[in-house]
């Protein structure tokens, strides 16, 4: 039947109208409700955060090394695992063997939170072995953290009380190593391919525009050095959130540098307005953004200069990438990190 009144076409299309109407409001109001992916959000898919381990103090083929006693070399640079799995990956090692090629003249740590079996000393990390310069050793934290400002997040259980805790143990650790005995931190992610002796004392590196990142750090033992480990420490002790794994690292040392310095944008700290503390330019280790990451992992792609010392791969956003055979990572992994490389050959990277 024909519709021919206009009356009854208006009856019609007005309920029609409404309709419309009221189904595009629920889209956007649901839309609204829902949580925007935030770079924590996308960080946390996929963790597996089991930190029990930290309290095992068995089981260990590693030496355990005791904070109280325990003296290393100036300049010396530090590794931190705390997962729980008890070895490390390809990712890991390459980044380890690179620091200590890049750097013959200095000693490496790798500190594992929880035991690693002879099996895995014998294995995975027995590449390793052939690199004079690196220590790899296990340490209890609650003895670690003994006596120091971050004594009680770690004998409380305070960072076992969160989703992020294997990413604020490492946090709390990095800062606290530094604090202890000065010298350069070093995520696990990261392909080191230039030598650190270039550089001033003490300095860390922008992110972005807006974000320093505490993926790389250098504090040295002179005023300037002690003056921000404390600052770094203590701003973790005052200010830490069990709930944004961002506030408690890359956030901690924006905020102190933010405070400390006479210009707040990060783009223009230097030394003369920072206290004598050093903000590095991302091209020197951040040159491919978090945002534009997958660059790593394509065939054919390259961004080699010769200003930057560190590669990072943002691995808990790329962990389940593949490392194709002549993409960014594939080359700079067979430079940098050959005997690793060379180890895993077509299996780097998975």
């Amino acid at each position: 039947m024909f519709i021919n009144s206009k009356v009854a076409r208006r009856k019609l299309l007005v309920p029609c109208i409404l309709c419309v109407f009221g189904a595009t409001y629920y889209l956007y109001f649901y839309s609204q409700q829902q949580p925007k992916d935030s770079i924590d959000d996308l960080l946390y898919r996929n963790t597996i955060n089991n930190l029990t381990c930290h309290y095992v103090y068995s089981d260990d083929a590693l030496p355990l090394y005791d904070a109280r006693v325990f003296k290393p070399p100036k300049k010396s640079i530090f590794f931190h695992d705390t997962s729980c799995k008890g070895t490390l990956n390809s990712r890991q090692l390459c980044a380890i063997e690179s620091a200590a090629r890049a750097h013959p003249n200095r000693e490496i740590y790798v500190f594992f939170s929880g035991p690693v079996s002879e099996l895995e000393v014998l294995s995975d990390l027995a590449v390793l072995d052939d690199f004079s310069n690196v220590h790899v050793a296990r340490i209890h934290i609650t003895n670690y953290a003994a006596d120091s400002p971050v004594e009680h997040l770690i004998l409380n259980g305070i960072l076992n009380k969160t989703k992020w805790g294997i990413e604020n143990t490492s946090n709390v650790l990095r800062f606290l190593t530094l604090y202890r005995w000065s010298g350069v931190y070093l995520d696990t992610d990261v392909v080191v391919v230039k030598s650190f002796d270039s550089l001033p004392a003490n300095w860390i590196a922008r992110e972005d525009r807006r974000m320093l990142n505490a993926a790389a750090l250098s504090l040295s033992d002179d005023e300037v050095g002690r003056y921000f480990a404390t600052l770094f420490l203590e701003e973790i002790v005052m200010n830490y959130r069990p709930d944004i794994w961002t506030h408690n690292g890359p956030g901690a040392v924006t905020r102190v540098l933010t405070r400390e310095c006479s210009v707040k944008d990060p783009i223009l700290m230097t030394p003369d307005s920072c206290k004598g503390f050093t903000v590095l330019s991302p091209k020197f280790f951040y040159p491919i953004h978090y945002s534009v990451r997958d660059r790593y992992f394509i065939a054919g792609y390259s961004k080699k200069t010769s200003e930057a010392y560190v590669h990072h791969l943002w691995n808990r956003l790329t962990h389940h990438l593949s490392v194709p055979k002549n993409s960014f990572y594939y080359n700079l992994a067979k430079e940098y990190c050959p005997s690793v490389h060379n180890l895993y050959g077509d299996k780097f990277g998975m």
